[in-house]
């Protein structure tokens, strides 16, 4: 198993497409095969890294679970990022940046 390190590009972009702040998979070393993480830098818009639970995913976005899990299968929702072996929860600015893809979409449509 690869050991992973999230770094951040600090682009700072808003809007576009989940995951445009920059936070890039990158390979590292881990200690007694536990992935080493070096915490991500923020870009200018976010002050801190907050993970969201699938509930609070649910109450920002207006879906149900299987509606979220489908529109991640599809590639069109951010994908889940692992907090343990039964635990699960999503970047907050990839959701919010999600919602204002959503937005912009509606506005030009």
């Amino acid at each position: 198993m690869s050991d992973l390190n999230l770094t951040h590009s600090g682009n700072g972009a808003h809007g576009a497409a989940p995951s445009n702040c920059g936070l890039q998979p990158q390979q590292g070393a881990g200690v007694a095969g536990l992935a080493a993480v070096a915490p991500p830098t923020p870009c200018e818009n976010h002050t801190s890294i907050r993970i969201l639970r699938l509930p609070e995913v649910i109450a920002r976005v207006g879906l149900k679970r299987a509606s979220i899990y489908l529109h991640i299968n599809q590639g069109t929702f951010p994908k889940q990022i692992s907090l343990g072996p039964r635990a699960v929860g999503w970047l907050e600015h990839e959701i919010d940046a999600w919602i204002a893809a959503r937005i912009a979409a509606r506005r030009q449509a």
